[in-house]
């Protein structure tokens, strides 16, 4: 393989974008439709599962998870792993709180803070990943506490409220609201915030130089170095572009608890990110994954959680559920890449 075929296509692409991001999230699309059939059944005698409110509902559920999970699709593609994403958007919130409420800044210059916070947090985990040579796997589990601590810290380990009623802007609370909202809008702004970029992740993925270079350092990272692609170099940038999006995902959990830092929240949310990423055609092992199959998975995520609660389904029994599919999802993807080879 030379430099100029990395550039022409990624690696095992036979697929035009589009037929490529499509063939991808036909499995886990058809998974959504049996598990929505599932809960369908299972809450006939109330009819609300169904119902477009329900729906509008579930969209806004999967704005969190989705965010996180677009840059958790690049980490993933390029062979790496991100668990301090719930971390880094607790810590998000406990910022943007304390900007509000001690420092008196304006809420978007704060929210604006907070996403360069989660940038900053990503350029870390990739400058430490590619400065230290060790797996991603170690570094962000040690920053995972890291920056919980953090949180906890800032926050003098309790909840962040902005008392002052001037200091929250009108659209704080309509930004992840289901409803009110303009009708012309169909769903809350944050569910078109996601539509927008994942495409442009999309685009960024498919059509540039930099996408190619991501999926071929996860399919071959020694192959691509030997075709002069700066390896530490989009390893760096990879993890500094997911935590701009853990950052936004801060902002948006922000924006669902009414402008309240919170330096517990997002607890486990990374394994939802990654599992959401899974189902929806990532590899562990790097070199595959759509931003299509990704939003899939996440809407299955969000569909599952939103079914347990009309189903009754105690949040125990929820806890196992998602652990069973985590681990039947890596366990496929391992099959198809022991298939592949």
């Amino acid at each position: 393989m030379s430099l100029l075929d990395l550039k022409q296509k990624p690696p095992n692409s036979r697929l035009r974008p589009w037929g490529r991001a499509i063939a991808g999230a036909v499995g886990p699309f058809v998974s959504l439709i049996l598990l929505t059939m599932l809960f369908a059944g299972m809450t006939r005698a109330s009819g609300q599962f169904l119902t477009a409110f329900n729906w509008q509902t579930i969209a806004v559920q999967t704005v969190i998870v989705g965010t996180a999970a677009l840059g958790m699709t690049l980490v993933m593609i390029a062979g790496g792993i991100d668990l301090s994403v719930g971390s880094g958007v607790a810590l998000v919130t406990v910022l943007i709180g304390v900007l509000v409420r001690d420092a008196k800044l304006p809420m978007a210059v704060a929210m604006a803070a907070g996403v360069g916070l989660g940038g900053l947090c990503g350029l870390i985990n990739g400058g430490l990943i590619t400065g230290l040579g060790v797996v991603p796997f170690i570094i962000t589990l040690g920053s995972l506490k890291v920056y919980r601590g953090l949180a906890k810290w800032l926050a003098s380990s309790t909840i962040v409220y902005i008392e002052d009623p001037l200091a929250k802007p009108w659209w704080l609370d309509k930004v992840m609201a289901t409803e009110p909202r303009p009708s012309w809008l169909l769903v809350a702004p944050g569910v078109w915030l996601i539509v927008i970029l994942s495409i442009a992740v999309f685009v960024i993925l498919r059509f540039s130089v930099l996408g190619r270079y991501v999926y071929a350092i996860g399919s071959n990272e020694s192959t691509a170095r030997l075709c002069g692609v700066n390896v530490p170099g989009v390893k760096l940038l990879v993890y500094s572009f997911a935590g701009l999006f853990t950052g936004l995902a801060g902002v948006m959990q922000f924006c669902v608890m009414n402008g309240a830092g919170d330096p517990v929240t997002a607890d486990g949310l990374e394994l939802q990110v990654i599992a959401a990423v899974v189902i929806g055609g990532g590899s562990l092992s790097g070199g595959e994954g759509t931003i299509l199959g990704t939003l899939v998975g996440c809407l299955f995520m969000s569909v599952l959680n939103n079914g347990c609660v009309h189903a009754g389904i105690p949040n125990a029994a929820q806890d196992v559920i998602i652990g069973v599919i985590i681990v039947v999802a890596v366990t496929v993807d391992r099959l198809r890449n022991r298939h592949s080879s």
